[in-house]
């Protein structure tokens, strides 16, 4: 299979875009997936992109019938744009198997799809929920860089000392030399820490005010990005994705709105606790707020609820949860169950034998060949035992098997290591499920025993309405019996 992501962004319009799916490619990535991006940018693309594996820069607006061909026939795009009409994204709903779209607030009624807000408080949006579309809203989806997945814990201290200026790629609106000069007047002691994105086009201004206690942070990427925000104390930022990530770190932050774009997002950031709202970038009480914010800020206890609330809001894992649910909805499209055959020994033996299939089995020994193919042959011949395959796209990825005794089943699940990430284990025990009781129904009552300390296999099963029976014994191995009762 292959992901194409596609996106936009420059001086002009911002980077934000970019950032995002930059994360997103790198999910995929993560998981072994081949994956392009194309973006349609100016030069400071090109740099963003420079350690992109598989990207291509060009306008694919207007080049149109480059971007379709490119985009022909492939299993899941990803498009992340504030330009592109309702008949563009029709046209990638129609072409692809898994369409997913990267939305902020709700800005067109898109076709059917996966559309995707990691924006806070985005549950909140009055999408109109079409059954053709699949919604993922709030801030457990917003994609960060690679970088903030697991970031180190960050030290609230007593007295501010350092304060971080960043305002994105570009600083459309040159608000880093002003924010700089006030912190200069002001606070003469306090360390300052300003980044200076490639799409900057005033650095002599910065330069110009740079003192002693003043750090000139050029084009970091990601890990400056987080080691910046772990030793400062308090970020002064635009109201973009940058918010997200600092809301991960726990950084205190105070928002200043440079698009109209963002003060919806600054609002609802500022309404859950996490960061205080400046106001917009040409408002004239921008800077004496500023300063009653970052007054305020010097209250330690303040400090560290709103570090509190930008950790529990923002994981990291935003866009590890995007790609997998986009994995999943592709691969139960290409999922199929079959009876096992004899030809299947060997993968199901190598499934036997994988480290986690061993540790959660009654029976944690390695299991040598010939021992498998006398247990392997009995199986396959025994008329109580319903032996199933799943495939995925013709690829071996698991087995579900049924022993069956009177009116009912004991089952038992097994996935390929490459599989079992992506949330499957429910469609594929679903579809086996009802293979059961189409072919078998007889068969009333389906069991399942599990380790007492496998908690994934526990959750699966109660996410299917197994419910827990008694606890057992099972090769002096502590055990949950589970039972499914089948109901007509």
């Amino acid at each position: 299979m292959k992901v194409i992501i596609i996106t936009e962004g420059s001086k002009i319009i911002g980077l934000g875009h970019i950032t995002r799916c930059i994360s997103i490619y790198q999910a995929f990535n993560s998981f072994n997936v081949p994956v392009l991006l194309i973006v349609n940018g100016d030069e400071t693309v090109q740099e963003m992109v420079k350690d992109i594996n598989n990207s291509k820069v060009f306008n694919w607006m207007e080049e149109s019938n480059k971007l379709f061909k490119l985009i022909e026939r492939e299993d899941v795009v990803i498009v992340d744009s504030y330009k592109a009409d309702v008949d563009f994204y029709q046209k990638i709903s129609q072409m692809t198997k898994i369409a997913v779209y990267v939305d902020d607030n709700n800005r067109i009624n898109y076709p059917k799809g996966v559309t995707v807000n990691g924006s806070i408080n985005a549950e909140k949006i009055d999408y109109s929920f079409s059954e053709e579309t699949n919604y993922l809203l709030g801030t457990q989806f917003i994609p960060l860089r690679q970088e903030f997945w697991k970031v180190p814990e960050k030290k609230i201290k007593s007295n501010v000392e350092n304060v971080m200026v960043t305002f994105g790629g570009d600083d459309l609106r040159n608000l880093t030399p002003k924010i700089l000069e006030l912190l200069n007047d002001n606070y003469p002691s306090l360390n300052k820490k300003i980044i200076i994105g490639s799409g900057f086009r005033y650095i002599h201004d910065i330069e110009n005010l740079k003192d002693e206690r003043t750090e000139l942070i050029y084009y970091p990427d990601a890990n400056g990005m987080l080691n910046t925000m772990l030793e400062s104390d308090i970020a002064i930022s635009a109201g973009g994705q940058t918010l997200y990530e600092l809301a991960r770190v726990g950084l205190p932050t105070i928002a200043i709105s440079v698009a109209d774009n963002q003060t919806h997002n600054v609002t609802n950031w500022e309404e859950v606790g996490f960061v205080e709202f400046a106001g917009h970038w040409e408002d004239k009480d921008l800077f004496n707020n500023i300063l009653s914010k970052f007054n305020m800020l010097s209250d330690e206890i303040i400090r560290l609820k709103k570090s509190n609330v930008g950790k529990t809001l923002v994981d990291g894992k935003g866009a590890l949860r995007v790609a997998k649910y986009s994995l999943n909805k592709y691969y139960v499209n290409k999922l199929k169950l079959r009876p096992a055959t004899c030809n299947d020994i060997y993968d199901v033996f190598e499934l036997s034998n994988e480290e986690e299939v061993r540790m959660n089995s009654f029976n944690t020994s390695k299991i040598g060949f010939e021992e498998h193919k006398k247990w392997f042959k009995n199986k396959i011949e025994d008329q109580n035992c319903v032996f199933l395959l799943i495939e995925i796209a013709n690829e071996f990825a698991g087995q579900v098997r049924f022993d069956l005794e009177d009116d009912f089943a004991t089952v038992s699940i097994s996935i390929k290591k490459e599989f079992r990430q992506f949330g499957l284990g429910k469609d594929f025990l679903i579809k086996s499920l009802d293979h059961l009781k189409l072919n078998f129904p007889q068969i009333r009552v389906v069991k399942a025993y599990i380790k007492e300390e496998n908690q994934k296999s526990l959750k699966l099963f109660e996410s299917l309405g197994f419910k827990y029976k008694e606890s057992v014994l099972i090769k002096n191995q502590k055990a949950f019996e589970y039972i499914y009762k089948i109901s007509g």
